[in-house]
């Protein structure tokens, strides 16, 4: 069954309210106003008759100008209007000029042997300003309930749900966060999209952190490097050469950083594929870019580099920096793996038809979870729980080589460890 909406069991309310209203309204007129009107007339006439006949006995026997005097003192004693008519019509006495008064009674006395019309009113009771009051009575009663139960019911449906998103907006503040609960549907709905709302925010907050703080892992791998050589080359001791060749080292890492830094833009702004500069690259001078980079950094890690491949004169188009980019972030993840001293990297690069497969394999140890396996290209992943800073390495190799028309994934390889492979075509246009 549909729930009901606020708005369907309002009009519900006021609906039941109106017959409700209009029933007890019926009710009390018929069994009650309508007897006491009836009474109030049937009173008021019987006064009149009273009255008129204390009237006309007092004008027994009496002349015109007494009778006159009489009805005079009668209506300035007791009250009450009095008309006092010849048999022609004509008005010999009144104390009101509109003498068609309701209930009124009248009677026919003889005075002097000449017929005349006594009229009288008096009523004690008015029975319409009865009924009018006794109405507005009513009224404000039930208007007076129907307020506090309209008031009621929009405190629990209105009021108090808007008190409650309002305090959870406020406690947001002070870094309380709120949560879903039970309200009227419409309230409802406000409510969990604003929790919604905070937990999209407190995610995306924590994947900002989590990116500023790999960007600056990532940038501290190099710049250590950058510290190091540095240091060496405060030794007076060094020929030209070491000198030049370590110059070059920090040049390199800086240059690294650099990239580090607008691949990192690249993947916020999700646009790589359109910042890629194509070249024509043969294998062999991204073989020995990769040995110029990391051979002698590694040996000092005392981790063997090797790189095989049977196609060292074969051409690529690729962009040379991202493609250095995917070494370096699959080189310096395999790097954290390694436990022992006997570290090795094997790289092999492979000529199939119209593709070309490049395979990082390390003797790392692997990952053994197969789920984990398939994650690790996800942003900001780690296999490793006893890491804090989950990188964007490998997710930045999966974005590089899909803008190739490349595809990339991980394998448990037989030197005990991990192998990263990716394939690209040798031509940009064919997959």
């Amino acid at each position: 069954m549909k729930n009901i909406s606020y708005k369907t069991i309002t009009v519900l309310i006021v609906i039941i309210l109106i017959a409700v209203n209009s029933g007890l309204l019926f009710s009390y007129y018929n069994f009650y106003l309508s007897d006491r009107v009836t009474n109030d007339i049937v009173n008021s006439k019987d006064i009149n008759r009273k009255n008129l006949y204390d009237i006309t006995k007092k004008l027994d026997g009496k002349s015109l100008e007494e009778a006159t005097e009489i009805i005079k003192n009668y209506a300035n004693k007791n009250g009450g209007y009095i008309t006092f008519k010849d048999e022609c019509g004509t008005i010999l006495y009144s104390n009101k000029k509109d003498s068609s008064k309701l209930f009124s009674s009248a009677m026919m006395v003889n005075i002097e042997g000449k017929n005349y019309e006594v009229i009288y009113s008096k009523i004690l009771h008015t029975p319409g300003i009865k009924l009018v009051r006794n109405f507005m009575l009513y009224e404000i009663v039930i208007v007076s309930s129907v307020i506090i139960i309209a008031f009621f019911i929009s405190s629990k449906t209105v009021i108090n749900p808007i008190d409650t998103i309002t305090k959870d907006i406020r406690n947001y503040r002070f870094g309380k966060r709120p949560y879903k609960r039970k309200m009227p549907r419409n309230m409802q709905k406000i409510q969990n999209a604003f929790v919604d709302m905070v937990d999209s925010l407190e995610l995306e907050k924590e994947s900002q952190n989590q990116i500023i703080a790999s960007i600056s892992h990532d940038i501290k791998t190099p710049l250590t490097s950058v510290i190091g050589y540095a240091d060496r080359l405060k030794n007076k001791k060094l020929d030209n050469d070491t000198k030049e060749k370590y110059i070059n080292k920090i040049y390199n890492k800086a240059i690294m950083m650099k990239d580090i830094l607008e691949e990192f833009d690249d993947y916020q702004s999700c646009n790589i594929k359109e910042t890629l500069k194509l070249n024509t690259i043969s294998i062999g001078e991204i073989t020995n870019l990769i040995k110029r980079d990391f051979e002698d950094e590694l040996a000092d890690k005392k981790i063997k580099l090797s790189i095989k491949n049977n196609c060292d004169k074969c051409n690529i188009e690729a962009d040379l920096t991202k493609i250095k980019r995917v070494f370096s972030n699959v080189i310096t993840n395999s790097v954290t793996h390694f436990n022992g001293t006997s570290g090795l990297i094997d790289i092999n690069i492979t000529k199939y038809s119209d593709v070309i497969k490049f395979e990082i394999a390390d003797n790392g140890g692997g990952i053994k979870d197969e789920k984990n396996l398939k994650r690790i290209f996800e942003p900001l992943y780690t296999s490793n729980p006893s890491r804090k800073i989950p990188g964007l390495g490998l997710s930045i190799c999966k974005q590089i080589i899909s803008a190739h028309n490349g595809n990339i994934y991980a394998i448990n390889n037989k030197i005990g460890g991990l192998s990263i492979i990716f394939i690209l075509p040798v031509s940009f246009n064919k997959i």
